[in-house]
């Protein structure tokens, strides 16, 4: 039987969400346009400018009332203000050792592109490496480590999949984008450090062939290395009722859905 799929052909993210719920969530988020996001070059440097659209703030509230609804205890950050501060600043946060990011008016933000691709493209051409896995888990467990007071907690990703996970092949090093979703404030650190994994291995089960996901899920693991987090997790795998994630636990929104 292949990895994901259970005796009924259910893959593991329909088995999560209750009743379809994942393709609801994101055919209503794809059909709303909140941030643009263009590339270009600024004194030289390669930069990723992302814009919040005239009517973002609307949807964004709009999505977030969808979330409460379906139970999803993550928030798109509505408010522009909150956003650019936040967008900002976890990426200087994360990545100002080498790049630098930016609040440059009202709506923007400007972020220096960073080297290398994203592991959903790996996946896609059929690259992905244990070694990416690896430097994965190693990124994911130093970013859970910073304080932030806003939240007056460690800081979680909230929108923890491949495709925000920026690996240079040059350097060996995975880095994280893309700060637009914040979990619920009420969640402890431990559930949405479990959460962020929880996302970020699901996100593989349908593309990565069954033979690898294993192998790569423990690697990423393995590097991760956080015991109480990792206890969290299969707590939570163990927990969910009727083959259905309890309270809407995860849900992935494509990145189309950003543009």
């Amino acid at each position: 039987m292949p990895i994901g799929k259970n005796e009924k052909g259910l893959t593991l993210l329909e088995r999560f969400i209750p009743d379809g719920l994942s393709h609801a969530a994101t055919a209503f988020v794809e059909s709303l346009k909140i941030n643009s996001i263009s590339e270009k070059l600024a004194r030289g440097r390669p930069v990723v400018v992302k814009r919040r659209n005239i009517y973002g703030e609307r949807a964004a509230d709009l999505i977030n009332f969808y979330f409460r609804l379906a139970d999803i205890p993550i928030r798109f950050l509505s408010n522009v203000r909150d956003w650019r501060r936040w967008e900002a600043g976890c990426f200087q946060m994360l990545n100002g050792d080498r790049f630098r990011a930016s609040v440059i008016d009202k709506q923007t933000v400007r972020l220096d592109k960073l080297p290398g691709q994203s592991l959903w493209d790996h996946m896609k051409q059929g690259t992905l490496a244990q070694r990416m896995l690896e430097a994965a888990g190693r990124e994911y467990r130093h970013a859970h480590q910073f304080w932030r007071d806003e939240v007056g907690a460690p800081w979680s990703h909230a929108d923890a999949s491949t495709t925000n996970v920026i690996y240079d092949d040059k350097t060996n090093r995975a880095r994280l984008i893309d700060f637009e979703i914040v979990h619920e404030k009420s969640w402890p650190a431990t559930a949405r450090h479990a959460n962020d994994l929880l996302v970020f291995l699901v996100d593989m089960v349908e593309t990565v062939p069954a033979r690898q996901w294993l192998p790569f899920a423990i690697s990423f693991l393995k590097t991760y290395a956080d015991r109480e987090v990792i206890t969290e997790l299969k707590g939570s795998l163990l927990s969910r009722k009727d083959s259905h994630w309890s309270g809407g636990m995860f849900v992935r929104i494509s990145p189309r859905a950003r543009r």
